[in-house]
């Protein structure tokens, strides 16, 4: 029997908790550390989970925790300088989308993760989900024919980001979902936004991806809708 991974989660505001619910619950997982910088935010979370040590120094997750694995759940601009982090340091990592504030630093942390040999995974909470597995076993089937064109809403009133737009927020989850779908790469992508509320910070936006076989599809995210929309 193979021992357990042994995982530490930094980050434990919006969707951190999150994390440390479900790794906790893995027999497969050890949960040995938490980490984050608020005292309150670490002291609610050892209320919920007393035998799981915690701590506001990032370092010792990588250098002396003994960790196998780093979960990494901050704001979106701290992606990229822990995740290097977490890699250089020999462990496999986990980031929250959107992975990086840039092609060239996701990049750069894919050929860091390659040439460590280690394991560089997204929360793409999607890929997982009962109806998306059904939706991909229904075309990979050819139950529905061939697909020709996809469109995709996500579409909220908020939360509004600061460092990074609508599009890097919320088009991940959606752009995963159509890339495994397609099982391709697009051959074009082009998106528009436009900056409501923050200047510069764009809080809607439309993507429009073309695939072989003249197959498309549209992706529309949104922080100003008054209801909340994901389909």
């Amino acid at each position: 029997m193979s021992k357990p991974i042994k995982i530490g989660v930094v980050g434990c505001g919006y969707w951190g908790p999150n994390l440390i619910r479900n790794f906790r619950s893995l027999p497969d997982c050890q949960l040995k550390l938490i980490c984050d910088v608020s005292p309150p935010r670490l002291a609610h979370m050892k209320k919920l989970y007393p035998e799981v040590r915690g701590t506001m120094d990032y370092a010792h997750l990588l250098n002396g925790a003994g960790l196998d694995a780093v979960v990494i759940a901050t704001a979106v601009h701290m992606h990229y300088p822990m995740a290097k982090a977490s890699l250089l340091a020999g462990k496999h990592t986990f980031i929250e989308k959107p992975m990086a504030t840039s092609s060239a630093q996701c990049s750069e942390l894919i050929g860091l993760a390659r040439k460590k040999g280690l394991v560089l995974m997204i929360g793409h909470t999607f890929l997982y989900s009962p109806a998306v597995r059904k939706i991909k076993e229904i075309v990979d089937q050819g139950d529905i024919g061939e697909i020709r064109y996809l469109c995709a809403r996500r579409l909220n009133l908020g939360l509004f980001q600061k460092d990074i737009n609508v599009a890097w927020d919320l088009a991940p989850h959606d752009l995963s979902i159509v890339l495994h779908i397609m099982n391709e790469n697009p051959v074009t992508v082009n998106c528009r936004g436009s900056a409501h509320i923050t200047p510069g910070v764009e809080d809607v936006a439309t993507m429009c991806l073309t695939f072989q076989k003249q197959r498309s599809a549209i992706i529309q995210s949104s922080w100003l809708d008054p209801e909340r929309c994901g389909k």
